[in-house]
């Protein structure tokens, strides 16, 4: 939480921001991210007009995903630029950020990690699975010799002579 008690008083132009940012694992639990590690913001905030403030931070980290392949973890790094005007405007679509004279980036930060998380990530040295519990990953000529279909393509070939 910043104190914006300044730029309301017009005392200071715009507050630099600089925080190393830690989540919970509950926070993580629905998404695709095991960790996120050493998440900082850097910034600063301005006051644009009477309860509107102009945010500008950039977020740097690493994200640590599950391979899409082999399911190891996968560190994935995090550039993240917000630039955007912020305030107490009755929006069901923005985040309340702003408490009396406090600014909390907390949930901006967050928001704009979990836009940022892939679809999919494939370690680069990354191998299938070719095995698992009651199953086996087979090519195209043993899918054709073990056919359940092959008995009944012979005797079909054999009422056909």
């Amino acid at each position: 939480m910043f104190d914006i008690s300044k730029l309301n008083n017009n005392t200071e132009e715009k507050l630099e921001i600089d925080e190393t940012l830690e989540f919970s694992k509950d926070k993580l639990k629905d998404t695709d991210i095991e960790s996120l590690d050493n998440i900082k913001v850097k910034g600063f905030v301005s006051r644009i007009q009477d309860n509107v403030y102009h945010l500008s931070i950039h977020i740097t980290g690493n994200m640590v995903l599950l391979c899409a392949r082999s399911l190891e973890k996968v560190t994935y790094p995090l550039d993240i630029f917000v630039d955007k005007n912020i305030g107490e405007v009755e929006n069901d679509e923005e985040i309340q950020v702003i408490y009396q004279n406090s600014l909390d980036i907390f949930e901006i930060v967050w928001e704009n990690i979990v836009l940022e998380v892939p679809l999919r990530v494939v370690k680069e040295d990354a191998s299938f699975i070719s095995e698992g519990n009651g199953w086996s990953l087979i090519d195209e000529d043993e899918l054709k010799s073990n056919s359940p279909f092959s008995e009944l393509k012979s005797m079909l070939d054999m009422e056909g002579k």
